[in-house]
């Protein structure tokens, strides 16, 4: 039973390891994309350190260029990661909730009863924190990147958002629960994000 068990461990990690794989050197670090068979129209990004939104939008590009080198984006689905991974957008994204009608900055969730914190995140970040530099990856190929899937929100006060009270935006409390991070995916469609 104990090598049965072994055996099943090494299928499963066998399976989940990429098929194909394209590492790019970026300003922070080396980061990669991969493919893999199983799941032949999903792309995962892969990096040991937190990116700026230029690194990853370098990444795309070189990678999808490097993996895809037909000039065609075989792939719907990229898998970016916690979003805690891209400090910028991160930040953006909790400015973005602040300023938003439909979020509550005291109660650190939406306003609207009975709304799921992954709703009112995935429409900010397709809104108002959507990243204008990877509009420019995707359009290359007749694609629009939309948030697609939001997983695990997490909420913190600005002041760990913004260290250090300089750091806060203006009009923006210490205490304000603002989101941050979550798992996200996009989702590549012919037309815009809604």
């Amino acid at each position: 039973m104990k090598t049965l068990s072994v055996v099943l461990l090494l299928i499963k990690a066998t399976c989940l390891q990429a098929d194909d794989s394209f590492a790019v050197q970026l300003p922070e670090c080396t980061a990669r994309i991969e493919h893999r068979a199983t799941e032949p129209e999903v792309a995962l990004v892969r990096s040991d350190c937190p990116l700026s939104l230029q690194s990853l939008n370098q990444l795309l590009k070189t990678g999808f260029h490097g993996l895809f080198p037909n000039n065609s984006l075989p792939i719907r689905t990229v898998y970016l990661g916690r979003l805690i991974n891209y400090p910028q957008w991160s930040q953006d994204l909790a400015k973005s909730a602040a300023q938003s009608p439909d979020w509550s900055s005291k109660r650190g969730r939406p306003k609207k009863a009975g709304e799921s914190d992954n709703h009112r995140v995935r429409i900010l970040l397709n809104g108002p924190a959507y990243p204008q530099a990877l509009k420019s990856t995707f359009t290359q190929y007749g694609l629009t990147a939309c948030i697609a899937g939001v997983e695990k929100v997490l909420v913190f006060e600005a002041r760990v958002i913004f260290p250090g009270l300089a750091k806060i935006p203006n009009g923006i409390s210490a205490h304000a629960r603002l989101p941050t991070d979550a798992q996200i995916w996009l989702h590549l469609q012919p037309e815009r994000c809604s």
